[in-house]
């Protein structure tokens, strides 16, 4: 049985390395060893995309060359005036009647038929025919251009494919973008692979430089950190292996995690509070780096949300910083009538992966506050249009719902108002504007 080659077509790194392995002369078959491709493929695309190169007057071989009077052999203009330097153009020995070759290289008889890997390529000079992988890669280029007729993108209409590239544009992934559509757009079955291919292509008024960036993530797993440096708080049953199992994996309604973002050290930061069933972020611009101000915050929260407030926040993970280390500034109600309004339950030193969803959700508030920015230069009123936008973004693993859609299905719209909550349709959502703005602000 013959072997099975890869059918996609070659990469630029491949194109590179054919390049590369003709300079160390390898033999066409020996090339298509290595890049696990079929030979004939590769004999091929020497053949069609090598050009002569190498020296300035192209029939310097040519028997003919002392009597030579061609003129006008193609139909190349220069400033309007046609072109009659046809000894000295490089596709002069393609089409002149008369081109004779005087003294023909050995080396070019020989397969591959190129001058790659000849050791008097630099001092020979004779016409060259070379295999030059940016002039393949160029050509390659202008073959995918034409055989974009007929496509599937050609045949959906303009509106469509206008409505893509602004969402694009704004910062919503393909993904998103597909899933979400309007009713007037949903007859186009259209995959996210494909979207992208014709991203990639550039079949729309995009590209891949207005997608988002494409980040490693660290899977989580088992911490390599010894845990005998627990601080104290973490005992008498105040740690996050006390939670339930069901608490711990599924995080029901009632579970919030806690934590902070910085911009810049020392300066003002974002107390971020994630309620995970919903997919959820608050956030609140703080001053300082400690459990004063959290308390704060947490106080205001409690009286503006009264009987909201015990609903989502029955038990809370922070982490170990400075200002969640007293968890009797978190637990403490102020309303004297109440025990206390909450449970606190800590992560384990070095275990950001105990709170997954806060982690990840920071990933897409630094969509619009990039690391290093400084968040003073930020007003309340910017922090909420941010959250705004966060809890706007449909999430894949909700049904490409909004966390504000879940929030008002399962506590009602009063909530909203008294976060000042609103809804955003997707086609006005905007990831990117601010940061522009922010950008701006700093230059």
């Amino acid at each position: 049985m013959g072997r099975n080659y890869s059918n996609k077509n070659l990469t630029n790194l491949e194109l590179g390395n054919i390049e590369f392995y003709l300079n160390e002369g390898k033999s066409p078959a020996d090339i298509a060893n290595t890049l696990d491709r079929d030979p004939s493929g590769i004999r091929k695309e020497i053949k069609n995309y090598s050009s002569y190169f190498g020296v300035a007057r192209k029939c310097s071989n040519c028997l003919n060359k002392n009597n030579c009077h061609q003129k006008f052999l193609c139909d190349k203009v220069i400033d309007q005036i046609k072109c009659s330097q046809c000894k000295y153009c490089h596709n002069a020995v393609k089409v002149c009647p008369n081109y004779k070759v005087e003294n023909d290289c050995d080396f070019l008889k020989k397969s591959p038929h190129v001058c790659n890997g000849c050791e008097l390529y630099l001092k020979c000079k004779k016409v060259k025919i070379k295999y030059h992988a940016e002039t393949a890669i160029k050509m390659h280029n202008v073959v995918q251009k034409v055989s974009r007729i007929d496509t599937k993108a050609d045949r959906v209409p303009q509106e469509f494919k206008d409505y893509i590239s602004d969402r694009i544009k704004n910062g919503i992934s393909p993904d998103v973008i597909l899933n979400t559509l309007p009713d007037k757009f949903k007859m186009f079955k259209i995959s996210t692979p494909t979207l992208y291919s014709w991203i990639d292509k550039g079949l729309l008024d995009c590209c891949n430089l207005d997608l988002r960036n494409k980040v490693s993530r660290v899977r989580y797993g088992t911490s390599t950190i010894k845990r005998n440096t627990v601080k104290g708080h973490q005992l008498n049953g105040r740690s996050i292996d006390n939670l339930s199992i069901e608490e711990k994996e599924n995080r029901p309604l009632g579970i919030a995690e806690f934590d902070t973002v910085e911009g810049i050290k020392g300066g003002e930061l974002i107390f971020t509070i994630m309620i995970p069933c919903f997919s959820l972020m608050l956030g609140f611009k703080i001053p300082f780096k400690t459990q004063e101000e959290v308390g704060k915050k947490l106080d205001e929260l409690e009286k503006n949300l009264k009987r909201y407030f015990y609903i989502l926040f029955k038990k809370v993970i922070p982490d170990n910083g400075p200002e969640f280390t007293n968890f009797n500034v978190l637990e403490t109600s102020i309303f004297l009538d109440l025990e206390k309004r909450m449970e606190v339950y800590y992560t384990h030193t070095y275990a950001s992966y105990e709170k997954p969803h806060i982690e990840n959700n920071h990933i897409l508030l630094r969509w619009l506050i990039k690391k290093g920015f400084d968040i003073t230069e930020l007003s309340s009123e910017d922090i909420l249009d941010i959250i705004n936008r966060l809890n706007n973004y449909p999430r894949p693993t909700k049904g490409y719902k909004t966390p504000l859609q879940l929030l008002e299905e399962n506590l009602g719209s009063e909530i909203l108002e008294l976060l000042n909550l609103h809804h955003i349709p997707i086609e006005k959502l905007n990831m990117k504007d601010m940061i522009i703005k922010n950008q701006e602000r700093t230059m």
